[in-house]
């Protein structure tokens, strides 16, 4: 073959390599589309689970609201929080969309918050405390929620890496950001209370969002 064909052959294998185009790389499986969930948490109880996050899932509390009353209760009181149910979380669409929840669940939680809450204009104020509450010395470091994915005792806030305080998410969802999962774990949220009085009234609910990061996994997922 002499010079000139073989640089024939060398351009037109060049030709169809640049009409074929690059090879494309390995096709990556669809991420799991993201996730609210809406919960609710009578604060007399623990927790409410709300959901299961993967390694590299990004979360944050959207938003939160209610009040708690850590003093000892009036009977109207005890009588409001029985009716409660028990802690609860359920995905929905969007938080716009469940702003007007109509599931029964939904509507018996608003109709005793809002009791709740004027029955409290009757108590002592120091010991109210909204989901947003950021305690601080002087109020005994108590009030307001946490969420913990995985820290060795979930029910007492500690400041561990895997708990965080609910007025961090809202001022981070306010920023447009959130936080990034870093192993498989189940999150749950938590009034704080390092006393862990039993006699607390009041719920506490709001809106997890959780942008995932890995692909759309079916099956059971495995415990903690």
């Amino acid at each position: 073959m002499d010079r000139g064909t073989r640089v024939a052959l060398a351009a037109g294998a060049v030709a169809v390599a640049c009409l074929a185009g690059p090879v494309p790389a390995a096709q990556q499986p669809p991420r799991a589309a993201p996730e609210t969930y809406h919960w609710v948490l009578p604060v007399d109880q623990p927790a409410v689970e709300v959901a299961t996050l993967h390694p590299n899932d990004c979360y944050v509390v959207q938003a939160a609201e209610g009040v708690a009353y850590f003093g000892e209760p009036t009977a109207r009181l005890r009588e409001l929080q029985s009716q409660l149910p028990i802690p609860v979380a359920h995905p929905v669409e969007t938080l716009e969309d469940h702003a007007e929840c109509r599931l029964g669940t939904c509507v018996q939680t608003a109709r005793i918050a809002a009791a709740l809450k004027r029955e409290m204009t009757v108590v002592n104020r120091r010991l109210l405390r909204r989901v947003d509450h950021r305690p601080t010395p002087i109020d005994r470091w108590f009030g307001g929620a946490y969420t913990d994915v995985g820290s060795a005792d979930r029910e007492t806030y500690r400041r561990a890496p895997e708990q965080r305080m609910l007025f961090q998410h809202l001022f981070t969802a306010s920023r447009g950001n959130c936080y990034e999962a870093k192993a498989p774990r189940t999150l749950t949220i938590h009034v704080r209370d390092q006393a862990r009085r039993a006699h607390r009234t009041g719920v506490y609910h709001g809106f997890l969002y959780i942008e995932h990061h890995h692909p759309e996994i079916t099956g059971r997922a495995a415990d903690d």
